[in-house]
């Protein structure tokens, strides 16, 4: 008795793994159809969004002290060479500063000596002696200090580019740290940002080949992907994507939109067919004819739809080759309806 049941369950799994045979639909006169190949294709599909560009190296420039501007010598537009001094803050009180430093300083080394001689002759301890030094270490730092602050009370161009925005005028007050000019270096390039939404961003890989429209060129630039932010904006739940140009687009600006095309690479082969022939769509599935050779009828599969790009529809679901799809006459048919193949 156990084991008729094991070989009916045998004999059930083994049915189940064979495609059911076409029931027929007899008795009916055949419909005309027109057919076409299943075309099948490894392209990717584009992905195509909205990004901003911008010069890949763009910076806020600004003073490490507070102080009154005295110059700013450049203008949002200007184009700059590196080392050229772009704006300075009024060097009174940062000179007096240095000064001072200096000053104790000097009297640390004088504190120094005389202790020195009073260690020598056994009048000072060596506690005084150690403390005297470390004074004039603590002095020499501070003049350090003083004259690194002097430094950079300019702003210099780091490099070659051009002066983006001016955010500050003569005789005016800046705390440290605040943005004077916007700068951005010409020699690393163009790039596009762009967020790419959770299911873009999975088909993107570093490389992929791009295509930008904007940036006042009439044809787009080639360009690619060479950064995936690991981390999605907590904002928008999109991920940053940059697209370097392989040239500069005319007469752009950092901040115009461009439109951006990217281009996956290969994926494995998959049907594509003429959105026309699907029916009855219901979220990402749909159903379509096939006629399978030495086939009088069609048959109805239903198939999940990978996504619509213009009149071609990408599928998941694989199709027999050698199979042709009805793309006319399909509205009248019904699963296992004879039909005729118009020539």
């Amino acid at each position: 008795m156990k084991t008729t049941i094991i070989l009916i369950s045998i004999a059930g799994l083994l049915a189940g793994c064979t495609k059911a045979p076409l029931a027929v639909v007899t008795g009916a006169k055949p419909i005309a159809v027109r057919t076409a190949a299943v075309e099948f294709s490894t392209a990717a599909i584009p992905v195509r969004v909205s990004g901003v560009l911008a010069r890949r190296t763009e910076a806020e420039l600004s003073f490490k002290i507070g102080g009154i501007v005295e110059s700013v010598a450049v203008r949002a537009g200007d184009v700059v060479k590196p080392g050229q001094v772009l704006a300075r803050l009024r060097p009174d009180e940062i000179e007096a500063q240095v000064t001072q430093a200096r000053s104790a300083v000097d009297k640390a080394r004088r504190d120094l000596a005389r202790v020195e001689k009073l260690q020598a002759g056994a009048v000072a301890t060596l506690e005084n002696l150690q403390d005297a030094r470390t004074g004039l270490e603590q002095a020499a730092a501070q003049l350090r200090i003083a004259e690194f602050n002097r430094q950079h009370a300019e702003i210099v161009a780091p490099a070659a580019g051009q002066i983006l925005r001016r955010n500050a005028e003569p005789n005016e007050l800046v705390a440290a740290g605040r943005a004077v000019l916007a700068f951005a270096a010409e020699a690393d390039g163009w790039i596009v940002r762009a967020g790419l939404a959770e299911r873009d961003v999975a088909r993107v890989r570093v490389g992929d080949r791009a295509e930008v429209l904007g940036g006042g060129d009439a044809g787009a630039l080639p360009g690619r992907v060479i950064q995936i932010s690991d981390a999605a904006d907590a904002g928008t739940r999109t991920t940053e994507v940059e697209i370097a140009l392989e040239r500069a687009p005319l007469l752009a600006r950092s901040g115009f939109v461009a439109v951006v095309t990217l281009l996956p690479a290969a994926v494995a082969e998959r049907p594509v067919v003429p959105a026309a022939t699907l029916i009855e769509g219901d979220g990402g599935r749909a159903s379509l004819f096939l006629v399978e050779a030495g086939q009088p009828a069609a048959r109805r599969v239903v198939v999940e739809i990978e996504t619509l790009l213009g009149a071609q529809a990408y599928l998941r679901t694989a199709l027999p080759r050698g199979a042709r799809l009805v793309v006319a006459g399909g509205e009248y048919l019904r699963d296992g309806a004879l039909v005729t193949v118009a020539k």
